[in-house]
Formats: structure tokens, sequence, C-alpha cells
């Protein structure tokens, strides 16, 4: 049962998580010269000496600081979950979404995510489509043609529905967990740079320490758990090395120059050197087809997007009134939008499963730059204290609190985004095919499965979206969380940084965004989904009460797949918000480490010719 258990992936499980930073493997020639020409500042047995007390003040009140941020020794005996940025950009976890330990179940749809959100898919989407329009115009558009690419695109969308929820729970799950391993990071940096100042500079920290926890006392309980062990392991020396941006430059960091003592303690603070120029010249840039594709998305989560698509539904059912074979509202004007709809949702699906994947390749550019300037402080601060060995402390992320709705929509979701899906969708499919002999492959037989599959993707396309809107509430509240522990420090130790890389971005109060927001949260909402429970219910007992005949099915594909194509526009704009908003908070946290890289320069070290 328990590797049945591990192969379903314990649906509907949102543990906390637990990672450290790894230690960063730096070249040991460079750290072996650096070593040599370490001057040591001063002994101390511990971070709590160092940060607590201080013999020649006798003042202890930076005690409150290390309570703030504490860390249990016990968390290092949790199960902790590793994360490593590749350098193709993707992210590689070893635990899941769920909590468990990743199977090759899981490996192997977490390749048919990439896959699917590949160009290759994108075009060979358009080679299909264009193909199915051929072969249309060709026959003059028969009946079968039309089931075809309904079937068709439903079944598409049957899988491409698990593939886009675990393509989002998963980059929300690689997103927060890369966060953790940033702030673990941050609290080893505090852990060394608040341990070198001298005794009138921690007076000085001990003033702002006291007055900002004074000031933000909810702050204080956020983090308790995530900073104990960031006060527990000083040592020594200082030293530099040379960089002036985010490119391994060996032969340029060879050539260092050690403060000495003296140097230190008469050192006094200084602002940062900010150069913007550099700073946006470090950037990644998109290319032209990540330009391209991204303004189109604009355009179809747009607010006249979605007015064109209602105009054009309210259109179809007006034409529904004009007589087709002496018949109003006949089978062949439902198969007529069914067909368009289809259409849209094979473009949309993969449209969407295709810039998800760009956008996060995108952001991992800056992330991958992110590490690159972490590997620059880390191996100034280790190599000035000569502590390589200490390990980097634990930081737990809490998972957000769920109502019972809430956990029971989570359930169905990891069912859809696991191997729990797979199993089913293997069973539908054999299960469909087994009747098509006894009903002689007829027109119901071909539509029972463009039924089935459209109304249970009419159900993904609520659950996808509400669990959406939560993961991203949650992925936005650990960044928060990172951008306070780059504000403390800086402010700890009074770097300058200009607040539009510290602030939160928010969008302009534009009549059109308000209109979006509020379609937004109003399909968020746990009860939207209660709201498409209901109404496939009532479709069923439609369509049974006409013994399943292709009217009644037609009835209960029609509505659903115009309301799953219009979900599927909304979630395109959502994806837009939050990918404009990741993007600014990302680029933030690219300046700030570029701050802290050159205020770690400024301290420390000596070039030749200064």
């Amino acid at each position: 049962m328990g590797k049945i258990g591990k192969f379903f992936g314990c649906p509907g499980d949102r543990p906390a998580l637990h990672h450290k930073a790894p230690l960063i493997e730096h070249d040991q020639d460079i750290v072996h010269q650096l070593k040599h020409n370490v001057t040591r500042v001063h002994n101390v047995n511990s971070s709590r000496d160092t940060l607590v007390s201080d013999p020649e003040d006798g003042d202890d009140t930076l005690s409150i600081d290390a309570d703030r941020n504490s860390l249990s020794d016990a968390s290092t005996k949790l199960d902790v979950a590793d994360v490593l940025l590749q350098d193709d950009g993707f992210i590689n976890t070893n635990i899941s979404f769920t909590g468990l330990q990743k199977s090759f179940m899981d490996r192997t749809l977490d390749k048919l995510v990439i896959w699917a959100g590949s160009q290759f898919m994108f075009y060979l989407m358009w080679v299909i489509l264009i193909i199915w329009v051929v072969i249309g115009a060709v026959y003059n558009a028969p009946f079968n043609w039309q089931v075809v690419m309904q079937d068709g695109q439903s079944i598409q969308c049957y899988f491409w529905d698990t593939l886009l929820t675990r393509q989002q729970l998963t980059s929300t799950h690689e997103q927060v967990l890369v966060i953790a391993q940033l702030r673990s990071r941050i609290q080893t940096f505090k852990r060394f740079l608040l341990g070198s100042l001298t005794s009138a500079e921690k007076k000085q920290t001990t003033t702002t320490v006291v007055e900002e926890i004074a000031n933000d006392s909810q702050e204080c309980i956020v983090d308790t758990q995530s900073d104990k062990e960031s006060q527990e392991c000083m040592e020594k020396n200082m030293v530099d090395t040379q960089s002036n941006s985010c490119d391994d430059e060996s032969d340029k960091e060879s050539q260092v120059m050690v403060k000495t003592d003296e140097n230190i303690k008469t050192e006094h603070f200084h602002p940062v050197p900010i150069d913007q120029e550099a700073i946006s010249a470090s950037l990644p840039i998109e290319n032209w087809y990540d330009r391209v594709s991204t303004t189109f998305s604009w355009m179809v989560g747009s607010i006249p997007c979605m007015i064109l698509f209602w105009i054009c539904i309210f259109v179809w059912i007006g034409c529904g009134a004009i007589p087709q074979g002496g018949k109003k509202f006949s089978d062949n004007w439902q198969m007529e939008i069914n067909t368009a709809v289809a259409v849209c949702l094979l473009i949309s699906s993969f449209f969407l499963q295709n810039i998800r994947a760009r956008h996060d390749l995108f952001t991992s550019k800056f992330l991958l730059q992110i590490d690159a300037m972490d590997a620059k402080i880390d191996l100034i601060l280790r190599t000035a204290n000569n502590d390589f060995s200490s390990e980097n402390p634990v930081i737990t992320v809490e998972p957000p609190k769920r109502t019972k709705a809430e956990h029971l929509i989570d359930w169905y979701a990891d069912v859809v985004g696991t191997g729990i899906g797979l199993v089913v969708a293997i069973c539908v499919f054999a299960v469909w095919a087994g009747i098509g002999s006894p009903l002689n492959w007829s027109d119901d037989w071909w539509l029972i499965i463009g039924t089935y599959t459209g109304l249970v993707g009419f159900l993904d396309g609520f659950v996808i979206r509400q669990v959406y809107f939560r993961i991203i509430n949650h992925e936005e509240d650990n960044f928060e969380l990172l951008a306070q522990d780059d504000a403390q420090l800086f402010q700890t130790l009074s770097i300058e940084c200009p607040e539009e890389y510290l602030s939160v971005p928010t969008h302009k109060r534009t009549l059109s965004y308000r209109i979006s927001q509020f379609v937004n949260l109003c399909c968020s909402t746990q009860w939207s989904v209660l709201v498409s429970v209901i109404i496939i219910i009532g479709l069923i007992c439609a369509a049974s009460g006409m013994l399943w005949r292709t009217t009644g099915q037609l009835i209960a594909n029609t509505p659903t797949m115009i309301i799953e194509e219009f979900f599927m526009i909304v979630l395109i704009q959502a994806h837009n918000w939050a990918d404009e908003k990741r993007r600014i908070e990302i680029v933030g946290l690219f300046a700030r480490r570029h701050i802290l890289l050159n205020y770690v320069q400024q301290k420390y070290v000596n070039t030749p010719g200064h």
C-alpha cells in the first residue's frame, strides 16, 4: 500500500516544506589564494557572542534579535527538500508539491509538461489545425469532420488539463523552494555581516533592530522558526575579491588585497553606489518570439477580447432562430458553435501551456544570475571568516490555511495532476473503445467521449482557476517575506536601496483593471466550483432524459465548452497579471543582490589601484 500511496501522490496534502541552501562549491584555487591573504579581525566562539553581547559595552540588547531570528536545531532533522537551478533554466526538486519524494511517474509527468509547453508542440498544433481546415474545405465540412475536431480537441484538452494543473502546481512549488533557498542564504549573509561589526557599530545596529521590532511587532512572529540557527556559527576574518559584475572573472578575483584590522575598525558605512545602467544591462531580455507571444497573450486576455467572445456567442444564439433544414436551433446549429469553440480551446490550451513554460524559463534566467551573485557574496564572506563548513539555516515554508472545500478542491486537482488522473484516463478511453462495436461506431458513440471529456474539462476549468488564484497568492506571500528579509538587513547595515526595489508592485486601478479583477475573483471562489458541479449534474440529467442521443449530448456539450473557453481567456489574463508582477519583483530582487554584492566588495575588498 505504501508504494501505491506514493504512486498516487497523497492527493490534497499540502505539508510544510523545509529547505536549506546547499553550500556553494567555490573554485579551490581562488579560495586557497584568498586564505593566504586573510587578516583575522577578532575571534568569536559563536554568533551569539558576537550578536548578543559584547564584553566592551556589556550591552545584550541584541538578544531580542537573536530570539527573533531563531531556528530550532530540531529542524535540521526534518525531511529537507532539495532544489537545483539548472543552466538551461529548468528547476529540479526531489520532493513534489504533495510532500512525497518524486517517483518515476512524477518525473515522467514533469517531462510531459515540458514537452507540452515546447515550441515544437505549439507549431505542431498549427500544422494539425491547417490540415483539418484543408480537409474540411475539400469535403465541404461534413458532420463527421466536425465531430472529429470536437472529439480530438476534447481528448487533447482532457490531457492538457492534467498537464496545466501539474504545471501550475509544480511551478509554484519550485518558486517557493527557490525563495526558501535565497532566504536561507540571506540569513547566513546576515550572520557573517553582523558578526563583523565593531562595538560602536553594534550599538547602532542594536538601536536600529529594537526600533524596527517595536514598530513592527507582527513581523517578529512571522519567521521565528526560520532564523534561529542564523545566530549560531560565526567565525573570524575578513578578505576580499574583485568583481564588478555578475560574470565570473577569475583573473581579477586572483588580484586580491586584504584590508587590515585598522582599516576595518576605522571604516564608516557609506551609501552604496547604485549603477542603474549596470543593473539594467545585466537583466535578461526576451527574444522576438517571446515578445510576440507575450503581446498576443495580452491581447487574448484583455477585456475587449472577452467582450468580443460574448458578442460572438450572442450572435450565434440569434442565428439559431433562423431555420436550418426547416428546423430552428437544430443539431447542425449546435455543432457549428461546438466546432468553433473546439478550435478556440485547442489554440488557447496549447498557447497557455506554451506561454507559461516560456515565462517560467525567462524568470529562471534572473534566478540563475541572482544565484551567481549569491555565490560571489558567499565566497567573500566565508573566506573572510575562514568558514566554509557552517551550513545555511533551514527555512520552513508553512502551507496556507484552507477551508474544507478548498482541501477537497486540492484533492481533485491532485487527482488530475498526478498519476491518478493518468490511470483514470486510460480506463475511460479503454471503456469507450470497448463499447464502440455494440454501438456500431455511430455518431452517438463518437460524441460520447467528447461529452465526457467536455463535462470533465468544464469542471477542470473552474478547479484550475480557483487553485491558481490561491497558489499565486501563496507564492506572492513568500516573495514578500524575502523582500522583508532583504529590507531588514539593508536597514541594519545602513545600506540605501531605492524604494522601487523593495516595494510590492501594484496595478493601476483603471476601469478595465477593476472589471477584470471582479471577473477573475468571481471565477476564482470556491463557490464557483460548486456551481460548476450543479450545472454538470443538471446537464447529465437533461442528456439522460434524451437517452444520450445526439441532441442530448450536444446540449451537454455546448454550454460547457463555451464556459470552458471563457475560463481559458480569464486564466490567460490572470497569468499575464501574475507574470508582470513576478517580473517586477524578480528585477527588484536582482537589483538588491547587485547592491549587496557592491556593498560587500566596497566594505571588504581592496583592489589594485585603490
